[in-house]
């Protein structure tokens, strides 16, 4: 028996690019009657720049910029979602559910193997970067990450 993919995990940096991804994510949302998760993952500064952050701000101001960008990253999500829902409404009107939006707190790598298996995701599809060797080197990829160490598939889509 063929695998079913019911849900689709869709881990998206919010970048300009992404709409040829969006578009594949929904092409196969429609093609297999499946869910769309749409996340994000808000990456936690390090101890470095939280202290000097600590030094100069206080703990109620940093507390109320973390929630503005929150309301912030939500908005541009339901944005992109809601873009895409309308410039394709005819193709998209028969999409089985409706898609969601999920925002998660960590490290990215992890925050998408975290929804992928909390929202019992059949695929996660990513976008990808061109990075240099020696950049791949130093700070990793994310979708490096998460291909080598998800339990299912990965679809990385490169953005030009």
């Amino acid at each position: 028996m063929l695998p079913k993919i019911n849900t689709i995990v869709y881990a998206c940096d919010l970048d300009n690019k992404t709409d040829s991804a969006m578009a594949l994510v929904m092409s196969l949302a429609k093609a297999h009657g499946s869910k769309v998760v749409l996340m994000h993952a808000m990456e936690p500064l390090n101890a470095q720049a939280t202290t000097m952050i600590s030094n100069y701000i206080s703990e109620d101001v940093r507390e109320t910029m973390r929630q503005d960008a929150i309301v912030e990253i939500n908005a541009r999500m339901n944005a992109l979602l809601s873009h895409f829902m309308t410039t394709y409404a005819d193709e998209l009107s028969t999409l089985a559910i409706e898609p969601e939006t999920v925002l998660a707190n960590g490290v990215p790598s992890e925050c998408i193997q975290r929804t992928a298996k909390d929202k019992k995701a059949d695929l996660i599809v990513m976008n990808s970067r061109t990075h240099s060797r020696i950049s791949q080197m130093i700070i990793g990829s994310t979708a490096n990450k998460v291909i080598h160490t998800s339990t299912i598939p990965v679809l990385v889509v490169p953005i030009k």
